[in-house]
């Protein structure tokens, strides 16, 4: 998980709000997904960077958090884009659907990118659109209140059964791309709108839970470095999240061997160090693994996996050049 979702529940009791605080460890708790090969995948957060070269990319992505932990975060994302002519103009079309679990907490995303995109300087630059729905479920049978003399157990504020909810999320990114470096800047959640978490879509209560969406930048860049030996390729990188009330950074290294191998170090300040490996397989798949190691207390957590998938095909888009050629390599 990453940063950050902002819990604006409302009729909260005593009872449940400390629920609340204890399944999500804050109160500006997490939101969008925390990725530690982000410079894998851009597109999970950036439209931007989706369509870059004359490929179709399928990606699929498992993290698993804290595992020694129950009800501990979990993520699952797949992502498909292509580039596409339309007119004489380079465009780039993609989906993302994503589940991700925190505690009761579950949050799914369904949503369709779309990026156009220009020569310039040597390089490409793009614009990108991305929208669909967000709908967060809370799963209040899960909820504890222990059984003593200081704890009453039928809390009428406290709800039961299942809790949902459903808005339009919309997210906008530019991204630079050239044969050396790239770069992006993105929001997400732009309209930061409320999600009414209620019990179905007959619920009338007005006084009802809600959820507010914190909008969140990120910032990302990274470069590409040939040794003499050019077999080698050391790709650093960084990826910085804020909403302006919590910023997170990532830094990494990726250093790749015959663009087929690589092995990465990564450094999430405050919060873990990652180490990460992946190979190019024949017929376009490639594979990735990385495991976080945290700095914090949750070191006895049994530590973060993540596993990435990634399907490439070559499609006919005369348009791009080869000197575009994404320094992400994949």
């Amino acid at each position: 998980m990453s940063i950050m979702y902002r819990l604006v529940f409302f009729k909260l009791k005593p009872v449940f709000l400390l629920t609340l605080l204890f399944i999500g460890g804050r109160l500006f708790a997490q939101y969008d997904s925390q990725l530690s090969q982000y410079m894998l995948n851009p597109g999970s957060f950036n439209p931007a960077s989706i369509g870059e070269e004359d490929l179709l990319n399928v990606t699929l992505l498992n993290r698993q958090q804290w595992t020694s932990f129950d009800n501990a975060p979990s993520t699952f994302l797949l992502t498909a884009n292509m580039p596409k002519m339309l007119g004489n103009t380079l465009n780039g079309l993609g989906i993302v659907v994503m589940k991700e679990s925190i505690g009761l907490f579950t949050t799914q995303l369904l949503q369709l990118q779309y990026a156009y995109k220009r020569p310039m300087m040597g390089g490409l630059l793009s614009l990108g659109f991305q929208g669909g729905m967000l709908q967060q479920n809370f799963d209040a049978s899960g909820i504890y209140i222990p059984t003593s003399d200081y704890h009453v157990t039928t809390d009428a504020s406290a709800p039961s059964g299942t809790l949902e909810g459903k808005i339009p999320d919309f997210s906008a990114g530019v991204w630079f791309s050239h044969p050396r470096f790239y770069s992006g800047l993105s929001a997400s959640h732009l309209l930061e709108t409320p999600v009414k978490l209620k019990q179905g879509e007959d619920d009338s209560d007005e006084d009802t839970y809600k959820i507010k969406p914190s909008r969140t930048y990120y910032l990302i860049g990274g470069y590409n470095i040939i040794f003499a030996n050019p077999l080698y390729t050391l790709q650093p990188s960084f990826l910085l999240k804020s909403d302006f009330v919590a910023t997170q950074v990532d830094i990494s290294a990726r250093l790749l061997y015959k663009e087929r191998f690589w092995g990465m170090m990564g450094w999430r300040p405050q919060d873990a160090i990652i180490v990460s490996a992946g190979i190019k397989l024949p017929q376009g798949l490639s594979v990735g693994y990385s495991y976080d190691i945290s700095l914090t207390l949750f070191g006895s957590s049994g530590g973060s996996h993540e596993i990435f998938l990634c399907y490439t095909k070559k499609i006919e888009t005369a348009s791009v050049s080869k000197k575009q050629k994404s320094v992400r390599i994949l």
